[in-house]
């Protein structure tokens, strides 16, 4: 939540409490099979109707192949913008289901 990097959260509150904008999430994923047998998810995240100064660490999640989730990560989203990355996944004996994000709530905006 330290965006600003100054251990404070008054890009939060300029953000949402003061402000006005609602950001709209969009998120388009695919899980696929890598180089030497490992999986790798391919994710494009866009945030839109805000402006240049809005920014939120959205999450990414992963639905492993039994059920449970885990956090993926963050992508520090900044104004109109689109993350697009493909993500090797070592380590994992059976590809995830899928990518999620807003698992708990944690980006305010609409979409998902």
């Amino acid at each position: 939540m330290n965006l600003g990097g100054n251990g404070k959260m008054d890009w939060f509150f300029d953000q949402y409490v003061y402000g006005t904008q609602l950001p709209n999430y969009k998120l388009e994923s695919a899980v696929g099979n890598g180089e030497n047998g490992v999986f790798n998810v391919s994710l494009k995240i866009t945030q839109s109707n805000v402006d240049d100064n809005f920014r939120m660490p959205v999450n990414v999640y992963l639905e492993l192949a039994d059920g449970r989730v885990t956090r993926l990560g963050a992508v520090p989203m900044k104004g109109n913008y689109t993350f697009q990355q493909v993500i090797p996944l070592s380590g994992l004996k059976d590809a995830p289901k899928r990518a999620f994000i807003n698992y708990y709530y944690d980006v305010l905006g609409t979409g998902y």
